[in-house]
């Protein structure tokens, strides 16, 4: 049930520390495949059922349902640049850690 969420939650995380990204700027690749991946988190998020997203009730699923919407897109055709890095740096470490310590 969560594995496509998971495993793009996961390849996003490897994808900055294997590239050291600190920062995202306009115009460069990495920001479009953060994107790009948060897209894919969203997508696969609005296909969990709610009977198991209550089984972990510590994240933050309505921010995730709604990542691209409310945080990122601050006007039209425009990324909040600074916020998609905090996603990706830490929002996206903390969902990954959290499934992977109440799945134990």
């Amino acid at each position: 049930m969560f594995h496509e969420f998971i495993f793009y939650c996961r390849e996003l995380e490897s994808f900055l520390f294997r590239n050291q990204i600190q920062e995202f700027k306009e115009g460069e690749h990495d920001s479009f495949f953060a994107e790009e991946m948060l897209r894919y988190i969203q997508t696969e998020s609005l296909k969990i059922p709610q009977s198991e997203k209550q089984k972990y009730p510590s994240l933050p699923w309505d921010k995730i349902d709604s990542l691209w919407q409310k945080d990122l897109a601050r006007a039209y055709d425009y990324i909040d640049l600074k916020m998609l890095y905090y996603i990706c740096a830490y929002e996206i470490p903390k969902i990954t850690k959290t499934i992977k310590l109440e799945t134990r």
